[in-house]
């Protein structure tokens, strides 16, 4: 992490606003903000991120998935940063009135745990769909499959079978409402896993709020 922490120092005192943080990594402004992009520090190869970009190219376009410019990963020193689109927490058309993210989140949620159907989801959400999924409900499922083959450990009965030594690699679903974001108003998957040991893993969001480096201090802030 020490790179990471590093490279997350000296990219804050190039005046790149700090935008977000977790676990894995932290979002800094890039640029000007009408350039509509941000850089992904990331402090172990181990994110599942990684493989979520990589899995993604396999699908062709798709309106669903983020848009990266670039990325270097280092496996040495066990971090990577890419530029990325510059996406919002919510529609910019909707208030959370009339589509909550947190329910859409949970609703992607039970559509690939397979508690709820392709249709049942299409009902949901059908008033919505020129908005929220413009190139139809099958672009998105196309989207949905690839998370689906991909995942290793669906629910916490899955990760109990995980052997010890596979913990950092092994994907499980982490689709809550911060991994949801939006392109305009159209719905943009960022971040469907985690790895089984992230509870033990340092978190970057928890450096941040800690850090009393003033490069760290001045430049974070968190988007609404």
């Amino acid at each position: 992490m020490a790179t990471a922490l590093k490279v997350l120092k000296n990219t804050a005192k190039a005046g790149n606003a700090i935008i977000g943080a977790g676990v894995y990594s932290a979002v800094l402004q890039h640029g000007k903000p009408y350039e509509c992009k941000v850089i992904k520090i990331g402090n172990t190869t181990f994110d599942p991120w990684i493989d979520y970009i990589e899995f993604c190219k396999d699908l062709g376009e798709n309106c669903h998935t983020p848009l990266i410019y670039n990325m270097h990963v280092d496996h040495s020193n066990d971090y990577y940063v890419a530029t990325m689109e510059h996406l919002t927490a919510d529609p910019i058309d909707f208030d959370d009135e009339e589509i909550s993210r947190y329910a859409l989140a949970e609703s992607i949620s039970k559509l690939i745990l397979g508690t709820i159907s392709e249709e049942e989801f299409e009902e949901e959400w059908e008033e919505y769909q020129f908005e929220l999924f413009p190139w139809g409900f099958d672009t998105f499922f196309d989207l949905k499959n690839t998370i689906e083959k991909k995942t290793d450990c669906f629910t916490s009965e899955d990760e109990e079978e995980v052997p010890y030594e596979d913990t950092a690699s092994f994907r499980k679903i982490d689709l809550h409402a911060a991994n949801i974001m939006f392109r305009n108003n159209t719905v943009v998957i960022t971040d469907p896993w985690c790895n089984c040991e992230v509870e033990d893993h340092p978190s970057m969001e928890t450096y941040i709020d800690e850090s009393e480096d003033k490069n760290i201090t001045f430049q974070y802030k968190i988007e609404g």
